[in-house]
């Protein structure tokens, strides 16, 4: 028995030593012959394991003692009763102590076993998973390619699903949504007359051998619905981390609808936004240098840290802006309705304020300013700065 004890003992000792090449072997014929293959594979180490559980490593758990106690006893003389009644009730007790460890080893082989299987189907869970939001991911982007409206539309709230799902892909859908206003609604959008003359437009509308008049061009009713869309998608989307802006410069956006849009950080640089509704909206730190928001209507907009620099606000609504800390260098503000607004340490250097109501303003400082003819202050002794005082 203690040679056998030996052998166990040596037998654990090369499976310890060796397990991890084992392992990888494994691992190795599943990637290779799939499971037609590896599962015989894993059946037969299960069943090893098992094995192994229930023999060498009881014994050796169990320690020497133990199991050296259930040996045979060498041949001699005849023993008393009262040796053989001891050595039965030691074989008892030591048989006892291997059942008691077996039955703990493989309660916590059978735990482990169930904990490998839970962490398995979870990773089987988020692949597939993933998997169904790479796929609806890509019929999205198939659908926004369509020449249908109905389709484009169906994509990009298909793809404000995936967007609220998974926050993996918050960050590729904003860029993608992006890119598509951009695309549609350029700021220079071309003329009708160019569109024909334009290789597409060609094919659309081929000559005729007769010169027609240019049809006169209607006046611009806001973005395309699909455009509109997208920028409402933009707007509302949750409130993660991003590393990048939300890119909507140079975009042609006259009376788009962006009430309440979450667009801090964005970058407007040269956007059309002439008319547009833009009321409560929060651009922090937005950038809008050289846009075009006139007759805008942009009250108790947050435009705190904004960069307006050149930005043209003339007629615009800024009722209770907060304009704090914002770069206003070169704006034109003439005739703007910014009553109420904060201005504390907004900079309006070179800036052109002629005929612009500040009253209720509050951290209003026109020094500096390149014109305020005509400028309607809060207060009645012509002090260029307002406390916001009734």
């Amino acid at each position: 028995m203690a040679r056998i004890g030996q052998w166990w003992r040596g037998l654990l000792a090369w499976v310890r030593g060796r397990w991890g090449v084992l392992a990888t072997w494994w691992v190795g014929v599943w990637r290779r012959f799939g499971w037609w293959v590896g599962g015989p594979l894993a059946v037969v180490g299960a069943l090893a394991v098992l094995l192994f559980v229930l023999f060498p490593m009881t014994w050796w758990v169990a320690g020497p003692t133990v199991y050296e106690g259930l040996a045979v006893p060498e041949l001699g003389p005849s023993p008393s009763v009262e040796e053989r009644a001891a050595r039965a009730t030691a074989a008892k007790e030591n048989a006892a102590a291997v059942n008691a460890v077996r039955q703990t080893l493989l309660q916590g082989f059978g735990g482990t076993a169930a904990l490998t299987a839970l962490v398995f189907t979870a990773r089987s869970y988020l692949l597939n998973q993933r998997g169904q939001y790479t796929q609806r991911y890509k019929d999205a982007i198939e659908q926004l390619s369509s020449e249908q409206m109905a389709a484009r539309i169906g994509g990009i709230y298909a793809l404000e699903h995936v967007m609220r799902e998974s926050e993996r892909d918050h960050e590729t859908v904003v860029e993608v949504l992006a890119a598509f206003v951009r695309e549609n609604a350029p700021r220079n959008t071309v003329t009708p007359q160019s569109v024909v003359s334009s290789p597409w437009g060609q094919r659309m509308h081929p000559p005729t051998g007769v010169e027609e008049p240019a049809a006169p061009v209607e006046a611009k009713k806001g973005p395309p619905t699909d455009v509109q869309t997208a920028l409402t998608v933009i707007g509302r989307r949750p409130k993660r981390p991003e590393k990048n802006r939300v890119d909507l410069s140079n975009t042609n956006l006259q009376q788009a609808n962006l009430r309440r849009a979450n667009l801090q950080n964005a970058n407007l640089r040269e956007a059309n936004l002439q008319n547009a509704y833009l009321t409560e909206a929060d651009l922090q730190e937005a950038d809008l240098r050289e846009a075009n928001l006139q007759n805008a209507r942009v009250g108790g907009v947050n435009l705190q840290n904004g960069n307006l620099y050149k930005t043209n606000l003339k007629n615009a609504k800024l009722g209770i802006a907060n304009l704090q800390n914002a770069n206003l260098r070169e704006a034109n503000l003439q005739n703007a309705y910014i009553r109420r607004a904060v201005l504390q340490h907004a900079y309006l250097d070179e800036a052109k304020l002629d005929y612009a109501d500040l009253r209720g303003a509050t951290g209003v400082d026109l020094t500096g300013v390149a014109s305020q003819e005509g400028v309607v202050l809060d207060s009645d002794n012509g002090k260029p700065f307002g406390d916001g005082s009734g």
